[in-house]
């Protein structure tokens, strides 16, 4: 049923409007999920880290892939084919449950991350990413290179630098490479 694919870093996964044949659960690397836009743009809608699912929506409409899925970094994708899934899910109310709740789970980021692109300036979507990815721990090795960050938080690589620094002036975050330490509140 599942079928493994690894793909090296600024390999495309699949392109905004192909069909959708299946979803995808990344279980190494990352992928960063786009969409076509104004003037040549393409926003960052999503980085995927290990070990999530990914292209479910898609699915369950007949309709073709509303993202491009890239791997920003060597990675590795199982993909389960649409059909075949789809039956599963018709067999197993457990399973059609449990892929009900990881799309309300999505929902739920995207329109978090709406609300936090629109209603908080860059800075501050910077201290609120850092807060939820330094909670149990000083030290935090970035997972993505600081470029994908900066899309992620929409926001450019410059102003993210910036962001960092100020933190580090603050005296609350040291920063070494994609290495960060926590020092004081933030």
């Amino acid at each position: 049923m599942a079928q493994g694919r690894r793909l090296e870093s600024g390999e495309m996964l699949f392109l905004e409007e192909d069909p959708c044949t299946g979803f995808f659960v990344l279980t190494e690397g990352a992928i960063q999920l786009t969409r076509n836009g104004a003037a040549g743009a393409h926003p960052t809608l999503a980085v995927v880290l290990p070990v999530n699912s990914f292209a479910e929506a898609a699915m369950f409409g007949g309709e073709a892939f509303p993202v491009t899925a890239t791997a920003i970094k060597p990675s590795k994708v199982v993909r389960f084919p649409k059909e075949l899934f789809l039956a599963a899910l018709r067999e197993d109310a457990d399973l059609a449950l449990a892929v009900i709740h990881a799309q309300a789970v999505w929902l739920r980021r995207i329109a978090q991350k709406v609300q936090d692109l629109s209603g908080t300036d860059s800075h501050e979507r910077l201290r609120l990413w850092l807060r939820a990815h330094l909670v149990d721990q000083s030290f935090f090795t970035l997972p993505v290179t600081k470029k994908a960050l900066a899309a992620q938080l929409g926001m450019t690589p410059e102003t993210l630098s910036r962001a960092l620094r100020a933190f580090q002036d603050q005296g609350v975050l040291e920063v070494d490479g994609t290495r960060l330490r926590r020092k004081g509140s933030l």
